[in-house]
């Protein structure tokens, strides 16, 4: 006797199934893991590291400060105009990974940043504001208008 095909959804409920034994007898390896890897990473600095920390920051300071930023190319360009503009200023000359490094820690700070305003206004999308309220500046000036308004009945 035939069996019957199976629909989409009774694929993906099987598929789920087999992910989550795979994940299910995975998952204490993965969790020691990235247990160790928080603990390692995600430690202060120790004092031994201090040094190597401080050079580094001396580094982006002077780099900041020399305006070296508006001198990065990459090098083995094979565009002929890069060459040629290479070629007229001094430039700093990074490799492509080097440059791919600086990109990504850059956005990694973003990143941190945006991280950052989520955990501080505790919502992800923006503040929460409830409807009734009104700002101590706009109170001072409703109560000053008031005032305002009072003198000039009295007169």
């Amino acid at each position: 006797m035939a069996t019957r095909k199976m629909n989409f959804f009774e694929k993906l409920a099987n598929m789920s199934g087999h992910l989550y034994r795979h994940q299910a007898a995975q998952f204490p390896r993965r969790w020691e893991i990235l247990k160790a890897v928080a603990k390692h990473e995600l430690a202060p600095p120790k004092t031994t590291d201090w040094p190597a920390i401080k050079a580094d920051w001396k580094k982006v300071t002077q780099f900041i400060a020399t305006k070296q930023y508006k001198q990065l190319s990459v090098r083995n360009c094979n565009f002929p105009s890069l060459i040629c503009i290479c070629n007229l200023y001094t430039y700093v000359v990074v490799t492509l990974k080097e440059a791919l490094v600086y990109t990504a820690v850059a956005m990694e700070i973003t990143f941190w940043f945006f991280v950052g305003e989520m955990i501080g206004r505790r919502n992800v999308f923006g503040y929460l504001v409830p409807s009734d309220y009104v700002s101590r500046d706009t109170r001072k000036k409703v109560k000053a208008l008031e005032a305002e308004a009072k003198e000039l009945a009295q007169h």
